[in-house]
């Protein structure tokens, strides 16, 4: 039942209804949609075994963004605890399962990218900059309404794993990652 109320509200958000997330804050549409996204995303074997028994999820982002994810840490994903890490120096990215983005001038967003270029670490961002930077998951509000955008060759490249059921909502590009 939690599964069908999950994909429920991901239709919400992605279908090109009329439904708008206008009366929502964005910040806070765009962590839960983070965390639902998760749920469709499956890691590599043995990530959880030397990781620990939580999924750390690590912001990058001002107080805002930092604060939108703040009350998600009771939350779990796929039977895991969330741990939110809030990352102001970009130091042990690896470490986490899940990074969210928001704000990184171009030439830091490219590099961090790179350095987690085949790690199994499920990056999201905010705009289509994010997915050509080399991203693998971008959500953006276009005409009031939320677009999933999903850059599948890095996701497979990193043994990461995308529900059929969310690959039928997103718009799927291929953009690999620019060089240096």
């Amino acid at each position: 039942m939690k599964k069908l109320s999950v994909i429920f509200c991901l239709l919400l958000f992605f279908n090109n209804t009329n439904v708008s997330a206008k009366s929502m804050d964005k910040q806070t549409v765009l962590a839960a949609l983070t965390l639902n996204i998760a749920r469709f995303t499956g890691w590599p074997e043995g990530v959880f075994d030397w990781n620990g028994p939580s999924i750390k999820l690590c912001i990058i982002g001002d107080n805002v963004v930092q604060e939108s994810f703040a009350g998600m840490e009771n939350q779990t994903i796929n039977g895991k605890g969330v741990q939110i890490l809030n990352r102001s120096r970009l130091r042990n990215l690896s470490q986490c399962q899940l990074l969210y983005i928001s704000g990184l001038e171009r030439n830091i967003l490219l590099q961090v990218l790179f350095d987690l270029k085949g790690q199994p670490v499920l990056t999201v961002g905010e705009d289509l900059a994010f997915i050509q930077a080399g991203g693998m998951i971008s959500l953006e509000k276009i005409d009031g309404k939320m677009q999933l955008n999903i850059n599948l060759p890095i996701v497979k490249q990193s043994d990461l794993v995308m529900s059929s059921r969310i690959l039928k909502l997103a718009k799927i590009f291929d953009y690999r990652h620019p060089k240096k």
